[in-house]
């Protein structure tokens, strides 16, 4: 009766799918970071800082529309776990920008930016299947397809490593890692992300 008189509002899903479209703008200004001369890292860098702030704003207009929708299309602590998520992505890609500018990083492997559009296309499946939340429809390729891209994430960090680690200097090589591994946090984020929806869809149907 209740969900008669108040229907479910979605405002909280939009919110959360532009949080998700937060990390496609994120990792993309890290891929035009990885593909410029050093001299450009600090404008990317301050671009970067500034689209987490915009990030961290949007969070607190998700948990704003939670608070004020009296009905929401899955439980509100569910859109604050996935809104905290995708926010944690856009501060390790944003923390990865740093450690460029930070170490002076300018060589990479190819494989730098293929775990970069992973991490787009992780970002943009997202997008694409939390308006489908409010109604748990065409949702059972998504979290399988999330994880093969995680794992595949993992690999090509793995090939990465290994080719590094005889051609690089120690200091170089770690500070490489670093890098490498803040971009395999964030794909790893988006994974947990992907779980979660994963749980919701189980829980909810």
């Amino acid at each position: 009766m209740l969900q008669r008189m108040f229907p479910q509002e979605n405002t909280s899903l939009t919110a959360l799918a532009t949080l998700s479209e937060q990390v496609t703008g994120a990792a993309a200004l890290l891929s035009e970071m990885v593909g410029s001369p050093e001299d450009r890292y600090p404008e990317l860098l301050e671009r970067t800082l500034t689209h987490e702030a915009a990030t961290l704003d949007m969070l607190h207009t998700t948990m704003t529309a939670v608070r004020s929708s009296f009905s929401t299309p899955i439980p509100r602590e569910d859109i604050y776990t996935l809104a905290v998520s995708l926010n944690n992505v856009v501060e390790k890609l944003t923390s990865a920008a740093n450690i460029l500018h930070l170490y002076h990083i300018v060589r990479f492997s190819p494989k730098a930016a293929t775990l970069l559009d992973l991490i787009q296309r992780q970002a943009v499946l997202t997008t694409e299947i939390i308006p489908k939340l409010s109604t748990l429809r065409d949702l059972d390729d998504y979290w399988i397809t999330m994880l093969r891209i995680a794992k595949q994430a993992v690999r090509i960090a793995e090939e990465y490593d290994a080719d590094i680690q005889d051609r690089y200097k120690q200091t170089r090589y770690l500070q490489t890692t670093q890098f490498v591994r803040k971009l395999i946090e964030a794909s790893e984020a988006m994974r947990t992300v992907a779980t979660e929806i994963g749980r919701i869809i189980v829980q909810e149907s």
